[in-house]
């Protein structure tokens, strides 16, 4: 009875808390005194059963306040996360890519392609003109144009070498006019005397030499003057130039400043070819009297665009008026089946399509210049040659 009264009464007494305190290391040193006598065993033994019975059923949340010594708690193992997970087997349909459609697509070439990537915004160093005359005098002496100094010659004799080459170079260069004059003289009088036409080049060269005829005057006055004053000539007013006495470093550097000065007429001035094109796309011809600004479009063909509004206007009128005859001829040609990667480059940059890439083939240079042509030869009712062409300048320079 004693047992069992000691039972009810330690179990009654004793909250769940105040058991797991008495548990705990503060309690361990007075509970050890206590367990000496056989009843008090028996009854702390009872009360320690209640406790885990009490503790396991209720499963409280473990708390981090608790003083329980770690040797006490069993140690939880750590949730292992497989990330990432294993891989899915993606379905057939989505693994393998879908067929392309069998049918070829119809693409056709859009003409012109002639608008260039934009140029980056750092321009390279531009040498001076010294430098430009050193270096054509080094390109023009390694290609056999003129020839090389002694190679023990001093700056004094280098120099006076140099000028007397150049003289000769210029020498040669005005026989050469007269010598083209008398071959122009030759072709003319066959064609008079019922011979056969002349071909392009014919035509090319005839033009040509009226061209340096006219250059021929002031140039000689340059050259008795002041012969040092070509290579500026040459960098600042390139046309005045006869083609017989352009040295190739020259003619190179003229060529792309021509094209770089189309390039900017064709970027300035896209603004008004488009609301040029939107005002005459119904009609499909634009008349040189009508035009406001005619300077664009003579920058977009290579010819000076300074001076007033009818002078630039007749440039362009007599310009368009050769290339329609040009055009005649190399319709007559196969659009220009016999020329060659150079003559194809002119011929477009005299049309506003100036060539930028260095990579294209002759075949792609030919079919914009076949595009040209054809676009040229469909008259509207009411256009002619100049007008229609006008046109079609409009067109190029508003990337339609």
């Amino acid at each position: 009875m004693l047992r069992l009264t000691g039972k009810n009464v330690a179990v009654n007494s004793f909250p769940p808390r105040q058991l797991q305190l008495v548990l705990s290391r503060q309690h361990l040193a007075p509970v050890r005194s206590q367990l000496a006598s056989p009843h008090a065993r028996v009854r702390w033994t009872i009360l320690a059963r209640h406790a885990s019975t009490t503790t396991s059923s209720s499963n409280p949340k473990p708390s981090h306040n608790s003083n329980i010594p770690p040797s006490a708690v069993s140690p939880r193992k750590h949730r292992v996360e497989l990330k990432p997970g294993p891989l899915k087997t993606p379905l057939p349909s989505t693994a393998t890519p879908r067929p392309h459609s069998t049918s070829p697509k119809q693409t056709q070439p859009s003409f012109p392609p002639f608008r260039p990537s934009p140029r980056p915004s750092t321009p390279d160093p531009v040498p001076s003109a010294i430098e430009l005359a050193k270096q054509d005098i080094a390109d023009a002496t390694a290609q056999g144009v003129l020839r090389p100094a002694p190679q023990d010659a001093g700056a004094i004799k280098r120099f006076t070498h140099q000028a007397i080459e150049l003289l000769k170079f210029y020498f040669r260069g005005l026989k050469a006019i007269n010598t083209h004059r008398k071959q122009a003289a030759a072709i003319r009088s066959r064609t008079a005397t019922g011979g056969p036409a002349p071909s392009r080049a014919e035509l090319r060269f005839i033009r040509t030499y009226q061209h340096d005829a006219m250059k021929l005057i002031p140039f000689l006055i340059v050259v008795i003057i002041m012969e040092e004053l070509i290579p500026f000539i040459a960098l600042y007013a390139p046309r005045m130039l006869p083609s017989t006495c352009i040295l190739p470093g020259q003619r190179d550097r003229i060529n792309a400043k021509a094209c770089n000065n189309q390039l900017l007429a064709l970027t300035a001035n896209r603004d008004i070819f488009e609301l040029l094109l939107k005002q005459t796309e119904s009609l499909g011809f634009i008349a040189p009297q009508s035009l406001g600004q005619p300077g664009a479009l003579c920058g977009l063909i290579g010819l000076p665009a300074w001076g007033p509004s009818q002078l630039t206007r007749w440039h362009l009128q007599r310009h368009l008026q050769y290339i329609s005859s040009d055009d005649k001829v190399l319709k007559q040609e196969g659009y220009g089946r016999d020329l060659t990667l150079p003559e194809l480059k002119e011929a477009l940059q005299e049309r506003g399509m100036p060539t930028w890439s260095q990579k294209i083939s002759a075949d792609e240079l030919r079919a914009r210049l076949k595009w040209w042509i054809d676009m040229s030869e469909t008259m509207p009712e009411g256009a002619d040659a100049v007008s229609r062409r006008v046109f079609v300048l409009g067109m190029i320079g508003s990337q339609k």
